[in-house]
């Protein structure tokens, strides 16, 4: 009985959103990091209208949180839980669309996972992404960071029981290689594939074994694009994150955007996701998991 009322009110919502289906979006229908807040460019429903226009149908909308810590001049949002409460208001306003299933959640930096976290907002969550750095002037992050990284969200989510999404990992790696060679007066096109490869061995298999199953996801977002015509860079992502979709690891496809400049560019994520292994087939898991909770909600 439980299992059937489940699903009625799955089957609900899905017809509440004009006839989106869960669990069926093409690569390019899904952008699970839409940044709609502080650093939106225009107005929430032009701002939308530019996702739907190329081909957009679910969306979650974010914002960094740490924007909310610091006054600034002619925010769109006020400082601290006030501004929380303004940027959710507009979300709530905007899920109303019929053109767009949506969702809301909050981009956290990983540092705060060692710092402390500030629940508060976290718990308005849909889904929460944590931005895995470059860390540019230091080591770039690797396996090591990931695999910290993954055990520290399975932790939060005994007490945060969200979906999580370690935000763009892969691009993270290269951004810094390839500026660090510039600043060194070196030639980038010149870095080795195993100089790029995010993981040592046994890694991957670690990760896997800590993941599949579970509520954690991997971004590939847009940036991963500008990487994929460098043969090393293409060679290395691959090498990387393919034997993560063999082993059963679960995905999320964005297009990161933060600018019109990006909004207005075609977002293309089948070039470099099926070449990686990232396909439909693991990437509806989280819609489908957030639409089930969104059902859950609405028996309550």
């Amino acid at each position: 009985m439980i299992i059937l009322t489940l699903t009625l009110a799955l089957a609900a919502v899905c017809a509440a959103q004009d006839g989106l289906e869960a669990g069926r979006f093409r690569l390019k229908e899904m952008d699970l990091h839409l940044h709609s807040g502080m650093e939106r460019p225009v107005a929430m429903d032009k701002w939308l209208d530019l996702a739907v226009a190329d081909g957009r149908k679910v969306v979650l909308l974010l914002d960094h949180l740490e924007l909310y810590r610091k006054k600034q001049p002619e925010a769109l949002y006020p400082f601290g839980p006030a501004g929380h409460q303004a940027l959710f208001a507009d979300f709530d306003r905007a899920a109303a669309r019929k053109d767009l299933l949506i969702f809301k959640g909050w981009e956290v930096s990983e540092t705060e996972l060692d710092t402390g976290l500030e629940m508060a907002p976290l718990r308005m969550a849909d889904a929460i992404g944590w931005h895995i750095s470059p860390r540019n002037g230091f080591d770039p992050p690797n396996g090591q960071t990931l695999l910290k990284r993954a055990r520290q969200l399975l932790e939060l989510q005994k007490q945060l029981p969200a979906p999580m999404i370690l935000l763009h990992p892969f691009p993270m790696r290269l951004e810094n290689l390839r500026r660090t060679a510039v600043k060194n007066g070196k030639d980038p096109a010149k870095i080795p594939v195993s100089e790029y490869r995010f993981f040592r061995a046994g890694e991957q298999e670690e990760l896997i074994r800590l993941l599949r199953g579970t509520s954690v996801y991997i971004e590939m977002n847009r940036d991963t694009e500008q990487y994929f015509d460098d043969p090393a860079c293409r060679e290395a992502l691959i090498a990387d994150i393919l034997p993560l979709a063999r082993g059963g690891l679960e995905f999320m496809v964005s297009t990161d955007n933060h600018h019109l400049r990006a909004a207005n560019k075609p977002f293309t994520p089948d070039a470099y996701c099926r070449p990686a292994g990232v396909t439909e087939a693991n990437t509806n898991g989280i819609v489908r998991e957030l639409l089930a909770i969104r059902a859950r909600r609405s028996l309550r």
